[in-house]
């Protein structure tokens, strides 16, 4: 069943489904909602604008919360059960493709900035082996961003990384595991090359520090 929510397009094919669209959400033309699967849950809070993009729950017991006052384009996509998006107040993405192949939660904090052609996944997708005991050696790991955090274009975040708060990530750097609070880091994978850092929305001169 296809219907349209304050201006997006909602298709559930599923039941016991659940959209929540703040009425000062604002979502251009083409945004679309599609949820296969039962027990489902989408929230986009107040004042949130959508400029353009996908949000997909294709199995059970899932949720996308989008917090309020954000600027996102993008697709968000819980593909396996019991999967988790999660982004804070006042966070903006230019564009990212955040997807779950396996259960598992993403978060992103608040007043995060994310510039466009970033991706994250908390799966491999695919099944590595031990060759001798048939154990599988690459289990899917949760992915959280702290609050002002700052990814650069291409940023590539993968499985079980963490970020702590008020760190910037280089252009095309790949984030493999732990990045401390205040930390500048670059490369692939992401190495800490400066500590005590945070940053600013604003282009700052050296006359305004």
């Amino acid at each position: 069943m296809s219907k349209t929510q304050l201006g997006v397009l909602v298709t559930d094919n599923g039941q016991n489904n659940q959209v929540d669209i703040s009425p000062t959400a604002t979502c251009a033309e083409g945004v679309r909602i599609n949820i296969y699967g039962r027990n489902n849950h989408v929230v986009i809070g107040e004042g949130t604008v959508i400029s353009g993009g996908l949000v997909e729950l294709r199995n059970h017991e899932s949720a996308v919360y989008i917090g309020a006052d954000c600027r996102l384009a993008g697709s968000f996509r819980c593909r396996a059960r019991d999967t988790h998006i999660r982004i804070g107040d006042r966070t903006t993405i230019m564009m990212a493709h955040l997807s779950l192949h396996e259960a598992g939660a993403i978060t992103i904090g608040e007043d995060c900035m994310l510039s466009g052609d970033i991706t994250m996944d908390v799966s491999d997708m695919h099944s590595i082996l031990d060759v001798e005991t048939g154990e599988r050696i690459n289990p899917p790991q949760d992915i959280e961003i702290g609050d002002h955090v700052w990814l650069a274009h291409g940023v590539r975040i993968m499985k079980g990384a963490q970020i702590g708060q008020h760190s910037v990530i280089g252009s095309r750097s790949m984030v493999l595991g732990v990045i401390p609070a205040h930390s500048l880091a670059v490369g692939a994978p992401a190495r800490v090359v400066r500590a005590g850092i945070t940053w600013d929305r604003r282009r700052l001169s050296p006359k305004d520090q």
